[in-house]
């Protein structure tokens, strides 16, 4: 099952630039080994944002909680991480249920 998730982070008025500079290289560790292990297919951050796009490939809706709730950034930053979660496919197969729709 494939997901594309928006993270949009805000920094917390209890931490420095210095603080959360060191949260998000934990966060960036972990994703880029996630990158290699092939559950994310897509890594992206937003320029001049704090936001970061990926598409991950998860077995199950509960697997895609177990993420994130475990997630280095989720850990420690908690509510000031907002994820926008959508699920997708690919649009080949679109294309095939619209070839199918129109027959």
């Amino acid at each position: 099952m494939l997901f594309l998730l928006w993270f949009k982070v805000k920094q917390p008025e209890s931490i420095d630039q210095k603080k959360l500079m060191e949260i998000w290289t934990k966060e960036a560790e972990a994703a880029l080994s996630a990158v290699k292990g092939g559950k994310i297919k897509g890594l992206y951050k937003v320029s001049g944002k704090r936001e970061v796009v990926a598409i991950l490939d998860v077995s199950s809706h509960e697997e895609l909680d177990e993420i994130l709730e475990t997630l280095p950034i989720t850990r420690e930053l908690g509510h000031s991480v907002n994820v926008d979660v959508f699920p997708i496919h690919p649009y080949d197969n679109f294309y095939e249920l619209m070839k199918k729709l129109t027959k």
